[in-house]
C-alpha cells in the first residue's frame, strides 16, 4: 500500500508541475532586470553616464556593435569599477550570452532632440 501511495503522490506532482510551466526569462528581460539600471541610454544611468564622459560614441549598452562577448563575460563575472560581479549563481553563462545577443541587436531608443531653453 506505501508503494501505491508514492506512485499516486508522484504522478501528481508531476501533473501540478507540467501544469504550472514557469517562465524562463529571456536575454532582454534579463538585461532590464539587471543591467538597464545602470546601463540603458539617457541621463540617470550612472554608467552610460561615464562612458559618455568618456567619449564613447555609443555610450549606453543597447545596440553596441563594438563588444565581444569574451570581454562582456569577463566585466560581468569580475565586475568594474563601480559594477559588481555577478556570480553563476545569479546569472548563468548562458543567460549573459543571451543578454549579450540582446544588446548587439536590440535598437537603441530614439532620442528626442533638445527643446532650446525658454
Amino acid at each position: 500500500m506505501n508503494k501505491l501511495v508514492t506512485l499516486s503522490l508522484l504522478a501528481v506532482l508531476g501533473a501540478c508541475s507540467k501544469s504550472e510551466e514557469e517562465k524562463v526569462p529571456d536575454g532582454a528581460e534579463n538585461y532590464a532586470l539587471y543591467c538597464a539600471g545602470c546601463h540603458d541610454p539617457g541621463p540617470g544611468h550612472p554608467a552610460t553616464m561615464l562612458l559618455e564622459e568618456m567619449g564613447r560614441p555609443v555610450p549606453s549598452l543597447i545596440g553596441r556593435k563594438d563588444l565581444e562577448f569574451d570581454y562582456l563575460h569577463s566585466v560581468v563575472r569580475q565586475g568594474l569599477i563601480e559594477m559588481p560581479p555577478f556570480r553563476v549563481t545569479e546569472l548563468t553563462d548562458a543567460q549573459v550570452r543571451e543578454i549579450y545577443d540582446y544588446i548587439i541587436t536590440a535598437q537603441p531608443p530614439k532620442q528626442e532632440p533638445a527643446l532650446p531653453p525658454s
